[in-house]
C-alpha cells in the first residue's frame, strides 16, 4: 500500500486552495466576456442594417438612401416613379432646336423593381459579420450603388428623329476633276444621323444621375473615299477604255439631247476609287424637271412614249460599254426591252429612277477618272487612269429567238377602212455575250452571262366594229 510523502500531505492543501482561485478566475472572466459580447451585439445592432431595412447611404438611380426610409420594396418603387417621372428634352446637334420633350414614362420606360428591390435587400446582410459590416460601412461612405435595372424603347424617339433627319442627312460627296479647267472640285463630308445612337445617348444620361435629362442629337461627318488631297495627286495619264454612241439633237429630238447633257454632266469628273461601287442613279439622281430633265421619247413596257428623262438610258449604256471595254467589273445592269439602234447588242444599259440601276466596281489598285461628254450629237465615255491593265475581246452570238405578238386597239378617231400602226414588232432574243480580259502581268480571264430581250409586240389601231382578220397581215410564221 502506498504511502504519501511528508512533502505530498503539505503540498494538498495548496493546490486545492489553487484551484479554488483558477476557479474564481475562470468564473470573472467568463462574466467579462459575456458582458464584451453584450457590448459586441450593441455594437452591431447599431452599425449593421436591421433584417428587413436597407443599409443607409445605398446609392440607388444616383440617389442614396436616408435612413428611416421604408423597406427595400418601398425604395424600389419610388424609385422607380422617380425615374420615370424624369423629363428628356432631345435638341438638335446645334442645342438650338427641341426635337423630342417628354417624361421617361411617357416614352414607354420600364423598371424592373423587384431586381432593384433584391439588390437593395442583399447589401449589409450578405456574407459573415465582418463581410456584412465592410459593406455597411461602404455604403455609408457612398461606395456602394445598386444596379438600376430599366428599359427604353427606341420607337418614339427614332419617330421623333425621322423629319431631322430626312431634312438634314447627306451622303459624302467625293472630289472630282474638272477637265474644263484642269482643277479639283473639292470633296464634301457627309451627315450621318442614326436614330439609335439618340436612343443611346439618352439611355446613357439618365442611367448617370438623377434629374433632367438633356441630350443633343449626335451626328457624325463621313469623309468620302475621293478626298480633295486623293483626287489632287491621281495619275490619270493613261487611258483604261472608251466608248462613244451617237444621237440626235433637232427638231423633236431637242429634250433628249438636252437630258443625255444632263446626266454625263452628273459624271463628269466622277473619280472611282479601288475597290468601290458606284451607282448611276445615285450619282444622276431623279429624272425630274426639278432636276433638270426635260420630256423626251422613252421605251417604257415596251412601247414608246414621252416621258421625263428620256435619253438617259443612252448615256447609261455608254457608260456600261467603257466600263465593260476597261475591265471594270458590272455589279448591276439590265439590258433593254429591246435592242437599241445606238448601240451594239449587249452593250447596252437600261435606267430607271430610282429602281433599275447600273452599279459599277473599280477592281484596281488605282483610281479611274470618268471623262462623259453628251454634246453635238455626240455621246462619249474615257476612262483614265495610272495604267491601261487590261485588254477586252467581246464576242455576242444568238441563243433562241421568239415570236413577237399583235395588240389591237380600236379608237374612234379612224375611219372606217383605214388602219395605223404605231409600233412594228421585234422578235426576241436570248445572246450569249463572251467577254475575253487579257491581263497586263498575263493572265486571262473569260467571263459569259446571257442578256434576254423579250419580243415587241406589234401594235396596231382600228376603227370600231372593224374585223382585224379581215384588215391586218397575218403575222410571221418565225
Amino acid at each position: 500500500m502506498a504511502r504519501s510523502s511528508p512533502t505530498d500531505e503539505k503540498a494538498a492543501p495548496r493546490r486545492r486552495r489553487g484551484a479554488a482561485g483558477l476557479a474564481v478566475r475562470f468564473v470573472l472572466a467568463g462574466a467579462v466576456l459575456t458582458g464584451g459580447a453584450r457590448a459586441e451585439q450593441r455594437y452591431w445592432d447599431a452599425h449593421l442594417p436591421p433584417d428587413d431595412n436597407a443599409a443607409v447611404g445605398v446609392l440607388v438611380a444616383g440617389r442614396p438612401i436616408a435612413a428611416g426610409e421604408p423597406s427595400p420594396a418601398g425604395i424600389a418603387a419610388r424609385r422607380a416613379r422617380g425615374h420615370l417621372a424624369r423629363r428628356v428634352r432631345l435638341l438638335d446637334p446645334a442645342g438650338s432646336e427641341v426635337l423630342l420633350d417628354r417624361t421617361l414614362g411617357e416614352l414607354g420606360a420600364t423598371v424592373d423593381e423587384e431586381h432593384v428591390r433584391r439588390a437593395i435587400a442583399a447589401i449589409g446582410h450578405r456574407g459573415s459579420v465582418w463581410q456584412r459590416q465592410e459593406e455597411t460601412l461602404r455604403a455609408q461612405r457612398g461606395e456602394v450603388a445598386v444596379a438600376f435595372r430599366w428599359h427604353l424603347p427606341a420607337i418614339d424617339i427614332v419617330d421623333a428623329v425621322a423629319a431631322y433627319r430626312e431634312a438634314h442627312e447627306r451622303s459624302p460627296v467625293g472630289a472630282r476633276w474638272n477637265f474644263d479647267t484642269e482643277t479639283v472640285v473639292p470633296h464634301r463630308d457627309g451627315i450621318r444621323i442614326d436614330p439609335h445612337a439618340a436612343v443611346e445617348a439618352i439611355y446613357d444620361a439618365a442611367s448617370e444621375g438623377a434629374g433632367p435629362i438633356q441630350v443633343r442629337l449626335p451626328v457624325t461627318h463621313p469623309r468620302p473615299l475621293a478626298t480633295t488631297d486623293v483626287v489632287a495627286a491621281l495619275d490619270q495619264s493613261a487611258e483604261v477604255a472608251a466608248y462613244e454612241t451617237v444621237f440626235a439633237d433637232a427638231g423633236n429630238q431637242a429634250g433628249r439631247a438636252k437630258n443625255i447633257a444632263r446626266a454625263a454632266a452628273a459624271l463628269d469628273g466622277l473619280v472611282m476609287m479601288p475597290g468601290a461601287t458606284y451607282s448611276f442613279n445615285d450619282l444622276v439622281g431623279p429624272r425630274s424637271v426639278a432636276n433638270g430633265f426635260d420630256r423626251a421619247g422613252e421605251i417604257y413596257k415596251g412601247e414608246m412614249r414621252m416621258g421625263i428623262g428620256g435619253g438617259t438610258c443612252q448615256v447609261a449604256s455608254t457608260l456600261h460599254a467603257a466600263a465593260y471595254f476597261g475591265g471594270l467589273e458590272v455589279v448591276q445592269r439590265a439590258p433593254h426591252s429591246r435592242p437599241s439602234g445606238y448601240i451594239g447588242i449587249g452593250l447596252d444599259a437600261t435606267v430607271s429612277y430610282p429602281t433599275v440601276d447600273l452599279k459599277l466596281r473599280n477592281p484596281f489598285s488605282f483610281p479611274v477618272v470618268v471623262r462623259a461628254e453628251g454634246a453635238r450629237g455626240r455621246m462619249k465615255v474615257v476612262l483614265r487612269g495610272a495604267q491601261r491593265p487590261v485588254e477586252v475581246d467581246h464576242a455576242a452570238s444568238t441563243v433562241s429567238v421568239k415570236m413577237y405578238k399583235r395588240k389591237v386597239r380600236r379608237t374612234p378617231w379612224l375611219e372606217t377602212g383605214k388602219i395605223f400602226r404605231k409600233q412594228k414588232g421585234r422578235k426576241g432574243l436570248t445572246i450569249e455575250k463572251v467577254r475575253t480580259l487579257q491581263f497586263a502581268d498575263g493572265g486571262t480571264r473569260v467571263e459569259r452571262t446571257r442578256d434576254v430581250y423579250p419580243p415587241t409586240n406589234e401594235v396596231y389601231y382600228l376603227p370600231p366594229g372593224a374585223d382585224e382578220d379581215e384588215v391586218l397581215p397575218p403575222l410571221p410564221s418565225g
